[in-house]
């Protein structure tokens, strides 16, 4: 532990007189020592085993941070083989990882909790993250993650998994057998994985995107066996469509794909949206998408689970937005609203990230919520709006 201003370092302190005296006479007779002397009769052998300790320990300090010659074949918590790395890494046998082991029970309050970090000599740019970790809209997954992990660009990876993957970005939650089902205002522990920086305006590669999926599974099966629990996820590629592609084939009346929801007057949006591809628990809309920030998103949490991680954002954000059968707000550039639909509490959102949207939102979004509510089967919802320049 290291000293403080107040707390003078104990190196520093004269000896007393009596081991002042003791340390003079220790000095002359090392002094009468010759190193050759070390290494006749039983003392080499002691030496060598020495040696051989110390050695020990360095491969030991190695082990720990899994890097150098005694670095196991299995990284992130004994789940990644280096064939699981190959199709991420150009040199898998060269990665290194420094873990954060998986704590759980008495000894993590928020649920299991760990980390693993992947890098080799390509750099931290395109380092590989791996998390464990519980979502909460008080450590802010409703903004950041939700705004990297529920991107369009993510596929459902369907087979009732709650999770989704893409060719930088996947998260699988640990099965509820396993932790038991979080509770309305919880959200669910997941496994995350994050490749390199976020790149929203490419189009995901199919072949990359399934490794993302094949390696978030693999961490959830070793973290769920690890604390406890039986059974195994299969690899879920087989059943993934292609990666999502921008929507060429958009109609004015139609946007995002939702016949009879428009901007009025039936007026085209400027750029080609990108839509959640296949049934999951989001489906999002993001739009206008130029380098890592799209302009506009619209997006329904259908999962109860992971709608529950919005529930600070529809009880505070903006003026309050009412109806018989939910609750949200309306701010200048984000809309949110909750309601109880067939598979329990569903959010619908509506966010712009640049300025002047406040007309356009006024009236999107309550279009959105009506239209989504109706293909859901919890419509019809009729919801009134605050009025302009009227707070709460």
């Amino acid at each position: 532990m290291s000293s403080t201003a107040d707390e003078p370092n104990r190196y520093d302190q004269p000896l007393p007189a009596d081991r002042e005296l003791l340390s003079e006479r220790r000095q002359r007779r090392l002094r009468r020592w010759h190193w050759r002397r070390l290494m006749r009769g039983r003392v080499r052998p002691l030496l060598a085993a020495g040696l051989a300790g110390v050695l020990l320990g360095v491969g030991g300090t190695a082990w720990q941070t899994q890097a150098g010659p005694f670095a196991p074949d299995e990284v992130c918590w004994g789940a990644l083989s280096r064939n699981d790395l190959a199709a991420t890494f150009r040199e898998p046998e060269d990665v290194k990882a420094v873990e954060a082991p998986v704590l759980h029970g008495e000894r993590s309050m928020d649920g299991p909790k760990g980390s693993c970090q992947l890098t080799n000599s390509d750099g931290d740019e395109w380092a590989l993250t791996a998390r464990v970790h519980r979502l909460d809209d008080r450590a802010g997954d409703d903004g950041k993650w939700a705004d990297e992990f529920l991107s369009a660009r993510l596929t459902p990876l369907g087979g009732g998994l709650l999770g989704m993957a893409s060719d930088n970005r996947a998260w699988l939650a640990i099965p509820d057998g396993c932790l038991g089902r979080p509770g309305d205002f919880d959200g669910p522990t997941v496994v995350d994985i994050a490749l390199g920086s976020w790149i929203t305006d490419m189009e995901p590669r199919t072949k990359e995107r399934d490794a993302m999926a094949r390696m978030v599974v693999k961490l959830v099966n070793k973290v769920s066996a690890d604390l406890g629990c039986a059974g195994t996820i299969a690899d879920p590629v087989e059943r993934l469509p292609e990666a999502a592609r921008y929507t060429r084939t958009e109609k004015p009346d139609a946007l995002c794909g939702i016949k009879g929801l428009t901007l009025g007057k039936k007026r085209k949006p400027d750029q080609y949206p990108m839509i959640t591809d296949g049934h999951g628990p989001v489906r999002t809309c993001d739009r206008d998408i130029t380098g890592s920030q799209w302009e506009q998103r619209l997006m329904t949490v259908e999962d109860p689970r992971l709608a529950a991680i919005f529930t600070g954002m529809t009880l505070d954000e903006g003026d309050r937005v009412r109806s018989a059968t939910g609750y949200g707000g309306l701010g200048p550039n984000l809309g949110v609203f909750r309601a109880r639909c067939q598979a329990g509490p569903t959010v619908f959102l509506v966010q712009a990230n640049e300025g002047g949207m406040s007309a356009d939102m006024r009236t999107l979004f309550p279009r959105y919520v009506e239209a989504e509510a109706a293909r859901l089967g919890c419509g019809p919802l009729k919801l009134t709006l605050p009025r302009p320049g009227h707070s709460r």
